[in-house]
C-alpha cells in the first residue's frame, strides 16, 4: 500500500474517462486511501453521443441524453469534478481555461473525438447542447431530400433512423470506399448492411467522393426560433435546408436540400504541443501515439496514458466496449506503477524514469483482446446488423434490438442515476 498521497487526473468524461474514475475509486477504497482523483471535462453534463442518432428522431429518448456529473464520485471528499477545457499538458501538471493548473502523478487522456459537422457534439453547456440538438432535429424534419456523405457507423445509423421515421423522404448515402464501414469488418457484414439499407429505401452511392457544392443563397428555415437559427448559422452553415447540388469526383451530380457530412471524426490534440517530444501524435489521423500498454509512445512519459477514441489503436478499438476495456487496462497499469514505488515527482532523468516504469511490466492491452470485437450497427428501432452470431441470438432471444436504447441505461448507471 502506498503511504504517500497520489493524484490521478483524468481528462474526458465519456465512457473511457468515467470508467477509469470508477476503477480508481475502487482502488482507493481497497488499497490506496490517499489516492485522489480529479475528473476534468469541458461540458457541464454528460451528453450520450452513443445514442445521438436515436435522439434526433425520438423526443422522449432525447430527454434522457443529458446527464449531470454531480454524482460521478458519489459525494466522496477525496475526489472532485472540474468543469474546464484542457489547454496544455506538461510533464507533471496540466493547464485549463483561465490559466488554472492541476498537478498530477498520473494522467489519463480520454478526450475523445468530435464530428465538426455535427454541431451538438461541440457544445459545452446543457442549454447550448439542447438548443443545437433541437435545431438539428427541426432541420431534419423540414428536409425532403437528405444526402449523407460518409458511410461509417454514424452515417449508417442516421440513415437507418431517418429512413424508418420518415419513409417519405429521399435519402442518399455516398461513401468513398466500395463497401460501407471500414476495412476491419468483413465483406459479409458490409454487404448485409448495404442490403438492409436499400430495403429501407436508401440510395447508396459507393466508391465516390463528394468534391464540390454548387452555391445557393435560398433558405427555408423561417419556422425555426430566431435565436436557434442564429446560433446554428453562425457555427455550422451546412445545416440549412436549401436546394443544393453536390458533385462527386467522377462528375456525378446529386441534388438534395440538406447535406450532412459524417465522414469521420478527428481528435483535438493541440494540448500536447507544450509537452516536449518528437512523435506524440500521428500526423495523418491526429491521434495520440501509444504503446501496447496504452502509455504514450514517447518513453519519457510512462505516467501518461491515452485511452478511447483519442489514441492510435486500430479502428476496431473505437467502440464503447473497447473504451471501457482500455480504461480498466490503464488503471491496472497505474496500479502496477504505484506498487513499484515509482515516484514521478522525484527529479530523475528520463532514462531512469523509463527503466523504472518498465520494471512494472505493464502487459499489452491488445494481447488479451485479440478476439474480434462485436460490432452492432442499429438501423432504426427494429433492425440491426451484428458481426457476432451470439449477439444476434441474444437480440432474438430477448426480443430487443440495440437501436431501442443505445446503451442509455448503462450510461445512467455509470453516472449513478
Amino acid at each position: 500500500m502506498a503511504a504517500r498521497e497520489i493524484h490521478v487526473v483524468i481528462v474526458g468524461g465519456s465512457w473511457a474517462g468515467v470508467t477509469a474514475a470508477h476503477e480508481l475509486m475502487h482502488l482507493a477504497q481497497i488499497s490506496y486511501p490517499r489516492l485522489m482523483i480529479t475528473l476534468v471535462e469541458q461540458r457541464t453534463h454528460y451528453f450520450h453521443k452513443t445514442g445521438m442518432i436515436r435522439g434526433l428522431v425520438d423526443n422522449r429518448y432525447a430527454e434522457q441524453m443529458f446527464i449531470p456529473y454531480a454524482r460521478v464520485f458519489n459525494g466522496s471528499a477525496n475526489h472532485r469534478f472540474v468543469c474546464a477545457r484542457l489547454r496544455h499538458v506538461h510533464e507533471n501538471f496540466i493547464e485549463v481555461d483561465g490559466g488554472g493548473r492541476l498537478f498530477y502523478d498520473y494522467l489519463i487522456l480520454a478526450t475523445g473525438t468530435e464530428y465538426a459537422s455535427l454541431p451538438v457534439t461541440q457544445s459545452s453547456t446543457a442549454e447550448e447542447c439542447k438548443l443545437l440538438y433541437n435545431v438539428m432535429k427541426e432541420v431534419i424534419e423540414l428536409a425532403s431530400s437528405i444526402l449523407f456523405v460518409g458511410g461509417g457507423a454514424v452515417g449508417i445509423g442516421l440513415c437507418g433512423e431517418i429512413a424508418e421515421m420518415y419513409p417519405q423522404k429521399s435519402i442518399t448515402l455516398v461513401h468513398a470506399r466500395d463497401k460501407l464501414l471500414n476495412d476491419d469488418l468483413s465483406n459479409n457484414f458490409a454487404h448485409t448492411t448495404e442490403a438492409r439499407l436499400r430495403k429501407m429505401g436508401v440510395n447508396l452511392v459507393l466508391g465516390e467522393t463528394v468534391v464540390a457544392q454548387a452555391p445557393s443563397v435560398y433558405s427555408s428555415m423561417s419556422s425555426l426560433n430566431s435565436n436557434a437559427r442564429a446560433a446554428l448559422f453562425q457555427q455550422h452553415r451546412a445545416w440549412q435546408v436549401r436546394p443544393q447540388e453536390m458533385t462527386t469526383k467522377s462528375g456525378r451530380r446529386i441534388v438534395c436540400d440538406l447535406a450532412i457530412w459524417t465522414t469521420g471524426s478527428r481528435p483535438n490534440t493541440d494540448y500536447l504541443k507544450t509537452l516536449p517530444g518528437g512523435d506524440l501524435v500521428d500526423s495523418d489521423t491526429g491521434r495520440i501515439l501509444v504503446r501496447a500498454s496504452l502509455q504514450l509512445a514517447d518513453m519519457r512519459y510512462p505516467h501518461i496514458f491515452a485511452i478511447g477514441d483519442v489514441n492510435s489503436l486500430p479502428l476496431a478499438e473505437k467502440y464503447a466496449s473497447s473504451a471501457i476495456n482500455q480504461a480498466k487496462h490503464a488503471v491496472a497499469g497505474i496500479r502496477l506503477l504505484i506498487d513499484e514505488c515509482y515516484d514521478f515527482r522525484k527529479k530523475i532523468s528520463p532514462t531512469t524514469a523509463a527503466e523504472s516504469a518498465l520494471c512494472a511490466r505493464i502487459p499489452s492491452y491488445l494481447a488479451p483482446h485479440k478476439r474480434q470485437q462485436t460490432v452492432t450497427v442499429a438501423l432504426g428501432k427494429h433492425d440491426e446488423v451484428s458481426s457476432s452470431l451470439f449477439a444476434r441470438f441474444h437480440s432474438w432471444a430477448r426480443g430487443t434490438k440495440r437501436g431501442r436504447r443505445y446503451m442509455i441505461d448503462k450510461a445512467q448507471k455509470m453516472l449513478n442515476y
